[in-house]
């Protein structure tokens, strides 16, 4: 089998498709790591075409498996933060981010105006959610396992390990996939031949390969032995060894299952085995997180900014046009103070900000976000906190009011700063209280616009000024429209 690189399609700026090559198994890297070539014989000056190596060659050398980790690790990063991110991206449909890039204003109409026709997106416009490289990574996944069973250096425990690893990364990225297309649905096969594209499915047949996917990842962690054949970065500190990994796996399989569970027609069990899963994890017992560095426990992406790495986008210090939406004040409970999760995340502007275009587009914004302090500061993938919502919602739905209520007062007390208890005693009154925690406790993590269709609330999301809309998906992409002769729903 011969690893094809994805081509790139039309659209994507310079900076764009630099990150692109750049994220793609660390080409240049792999290049060196496939051997030196001595020139003494015929046989050695056969030099091997470095843009598309080999799995077997790949799987004689005993550095592939780290590179090939690190480039699945570093993809995922990648796509976390700037544009095409959740926080960015999902941040602008829910109404918790305003992007005011100085020089272009399609970053407010691509977003919240679209085009007629009925009122929607543009396929051609700037909403990707990260779209080529979700697929790009899960290739590498797939690919990246290719080599680890191939590889007689690693034994048995290691290769289940390594392709526990890349089973739960792979799910992940068609999570993010999903989450942006929702009803339009998306591939679920990553071809070998990238000109032959796979069929999309229906949401919840992706949902359920997601879950199936990870559920298969976590059986192969189990009998991964004690390490992995490679080194994961600091963001996943103590979730380093196979069973610890496994934590992380029944993480995003409890996010899933959530959300499974959220979506018509509903899955009957998906809230109970949430339930199963958030038990695996490194979640508090109910209603036992003692401190926001409780609470904060977790799997991150990191960055740096030293040379060659990636810096953190979402920051301000970064992208002094990223703003707060101002509901974020408005809609803040109080008690004795007001909500801590807006006073330490949000800061007021001294001086509104006019958005671009002639006349503004939008309003102007009044505040920013005080979450990440510097361009190195690390972004989370999954936290003890949002692992209690998850509880406190598996058991709002399944009837268990008093332990979800533990769970939701003690993020209110610990998080909220000392926030009066709620009390309630039906499914309705229990998501309300659940939508309020998750907006504030996971403010920029791009999570409320999600939230609000899967519970059926867009239109409760604020709209700024006349002739804006709440997008309910991102489009298909044109490209993956164009590539297939049955086209896709969605596309026209």
């Amino acid at each position: 089998m011969t690893l094809t690189p994805i081509s790139i399609p039309a659209g994507l700026g310079p900076r764009s498709y630099a990150m692109t090559r750049r994220r793609f198994w660390h080409g240049a890297r792999l290049g060196l790591l496939l051997g030196g070539i001595v020139a003494c014989n015929s046989e050695r000056l056969v030099i091997a075409n470095y843009n598309q190596p080999t799995i077997d060659a790949l799987s004689k050398d005993p550095k592939a498996v780290q590179l090939l980790a690190s480039g699945i690790l570093d993809g995922t990063r990648d796509a976390s933060v700037g544009r095409g991110s959740p926080a960015w991206e999902f941040g602008i449909f829910g109404r918790e981010v305003y992007n005011y890039f100085p020089t272009d204003g399609r970053f407010i109409s691509n977003y919240l105006v679209g085009i007629p026709g009925p009122q929607r997106l543009d396929p051609g416009g700037f909403a990707s959610g990260a779209w080529t490289i979700r697929f790009q990574n899960q290739r590498n996944a797939i690919q990246f396992m290719d080599v680890a069973n191939n590889s007689a250096a690693l034994s048995t425990a290691q290769k289940s390990a390594a392709t526990g690893f890349a089973k739960t990364f792979r799910a992940l990225e068609l999570m993010y996939a999903i989450i942006s297309r929702d009803t339009l649905g998306a591939p679920t096969d990553i071809p070998a031949d990238p000109n032959s594209p796979a069929p999309f499915v229906s949401r919840d047949s992706v949902y359920r390969f997601i879950s199936a996917t990870l559920d298969a990842g976590a059986t192969d962690l189990a009998a991964g032995g004690t390490a992995f054949p490679f080194t994961l970065h600091s963001g996943f500190a103590g979730f380093d060894t196979p069973a610890t990994f496994l934590q992380f796996n029944r993480a995003i399989a409890a996010r899933v299952l959530a959300y499974r569970g959220s979506l018509l027609p509903a899955c009957a069990t998906c809230y109970q085995q949430a339930l199963t899963a958030v038990a695996a994890t490194f979640v508090s017992p109910v209603g036992g997180a003692t401190s926001l560095t409780d609470l904060n426990r977790g799997i991150y992406n990191t960055y740096s900014t030293a040379a060659g790495e990636t810096v953190n986008g979402n920051s301000f210090a970064q992208n002094n046009y990223i703003f707060a939406h101002a509901s974020i004040e408005t809609d803040a409970q109080s008690g004795a103070a007001v909500d801590d999760r807006y006073t330490r995340k949000v800061v007021r502007l001294a001086s509104p900000v006019t958005p671009p275009g002639s006349p503004p587009l939008n309003i102007p914004a009044t505040h920013r976000f005080n979450i990440y302090a510097t361009p190195s500061s690390p972004v989370p993938i999954i936290r003890n906190e949002e692992l209690m919502l998850i509880r406190a919602e598996a058991n709002i739905f399944t009837g268990n009011f008093a332990a979800a209520m533990q769970d939701i007062n003690n993020i209110r007390s610990v998080s909220g700063g000392g926030l009066p208890p709620v009390v309630f005693a039906t499914q309705a009154d229990g998501l309300t209280a659940l939508v309020y925690e998750r907006r504030y406790s996971l403010l920029y993590e791009g999570q409320r616009w999600h939230d609000a269709r899967r519970f059926g609330l867009l239109g409760s999301l604020p709209i700024d000024r006349p002739g804006q809309f709440v997008a309910k998906v991102m489009p298909i992409p044109q490209a993956e429209c164009d590539a297939r002769v049955t086209k896709p729903n969605g596309c026209t």
